[in-house]
């Protein structure tokens, strides 16, 4: 479990309060209902979406992590006590070994801006690449209201992707992302 300091500020009070934010692994069963909640929350997935989360949601916490889905979650210690504050859910591409996929991420309003995604994002990296990944590929929505995630994604090394590739192809409207672990990734090779 990696640990972080980070100083959290409440909107709405405007204060500053220095809590501990921990990234963990995993989800067990006490945790599906503030998962489910945060993600119908946020307003970015459809009800497809969440239908597939709640199934995926509920196999990791019974059934435990597999190739096809693993959960990352960040949690503050604030005065309320243990905080869900976000979380990520990743997977291995089919048919595509050394491929990894970003199936959703989501952190929750007030904290967003403070590092917690990012912090995510490294933790699934670091865990896809000691998995054997040379990639990891995120879609995202075209429209101005998931700008902010592009530019998230930009920030943290994540190129957009321009072309299609054989086992990932966008819906329409969707932007493809990518970030490679090779050294040699500008020389792209056709997939």
């Amino acid at each position: 479990m990696n640990i972080m300091d980070n100083a959290i500020t409440d909107q709405d009070s405007r204060q500053t309060t220095e809590c501990e934010v921990r990234i963990s692994t995993g989800v067990a069963p006490e945790d599906v209902e503030s998962l489910l909640d945060m993600a119908a929350a946020c307003g970015m997935f459809n009800n497809d979406e969440l239908s597939t989360a709640e199934g995926m949601v509920w196999d990791c916490a019974y059934q435990g992590d597999s190739d096809a889905c693993r959960f990352i979650q960040a949690r503050t210690n604030e005065t309320d006590g243990d905080t869900l504050a976000g979380f990520l859910c990743y997977g291995a591409i089919a048919q595509w070994p050394d491929s990894f996929e970003l199936i959703g991420i989501s952190v929750t309003p007030r904290l967003q801006r403070q590092g917690i995604g990012s912090a995510m994002l490294a933790e699934m990296e670091r865990q896809a690449a000691a998995r054997g990944a040379k990639r990891i590929l995120v879609e995202t929505e075209g429209g101005r209201t998931f700008e902010a995630a592009r530019t998230f994604y930009e920030a943290n090394g994540y190129d957009r992707e321009d072309r299609f590739l054989r086992q990932f192809i966008p819906k329409e409207g969707g932007v493809v992302y990518r970030k490679d672990f090779e050294s040699d990734a500008q020389e792209r090779q056709p997939q």
